[in-house]
This record gives C-alpha cells, sequence and structure tokens, in this order.
C-alpha cells in the first residue's frame, strides 16, 4: 500500500511538472522547426541553374548584361549587349578586311 501512495505522488509530481512546462516544449519545437524550413529555403536558390544570374562583358563596349539577353553571331562565341554594338563590330571588321 505504501508503494502505491508513493507511485501515485511521483505521477502527480510528474503531470504538474509537464503540464506546467508543456508550453515551453512547444515553443521550443516551433523555432526548431522555423530553423530547420530557414535552412531549406537558404538552400533552394543554390538549386536553380546558375547560368540564369551569370553575367557576360560586351564585346564591342564592355558593359555587363545577363547572360539570356546577349545577342551573339551564329558562328563565333562573342557576345554584344545590343543590336547596334553588333552593327559596330561588323562595320569595323568589315574596314579592317577591306
Amino acid at each position: 500500500m505504501k508503494y502505491l501512495i508513493i507511485g501515485t505522488v511521483i505521477s502527480l509530481v510528474a503531470a504538474f511538472v509537464f503540464l506546467r512546462l508543456r508550453p515551453y516544449l512547444q515553443l521550443i519545437r516551433k523555432v526548431v522547426s522555423a530553423l530547420n524550413v530557414s535552412t531549406e529555403v537558404a538552400t533552394s536558390p543554390r538549386e536553380r541553374s546558375p547560368s540564369k544570374n551569370k553575367l557576360v562583358r560586351c564585346d564591342s563596349c564592355g558593359t555587363w548584361v545577363p547572360a539570356d539577353r546577349v545577342f551573339r553571331l551564329s558562328s563565333g562565341l562573342a557576345t554584344y549587349c545590343s543590336r547596334e554594338c553588333l552593327a559596330k563590330k561588323a562595320e569595323s571588321r568589315e574596314k579592317l578586311a577591306g
């Protein structure tokens, strides 16, 4: 009978402590889950293609432009920021050849 009373008292104390600590345990759980989400968000931009953000220098004027907005000649690796730069470079090549 003595062990039953001691067990009941210990159970009641444990239940009381758990109920008092429960809000803090929930807060800790939320903080940990928020930290896990922030690490997932931080790694997702790395998964994007790096070529989307890559800058390329115009061979005519030296301006840096995004790689998806450049003009290229069909036969070469040269890149240009605009049609005007492309035309200027073509004119300068014609003067050198002629």
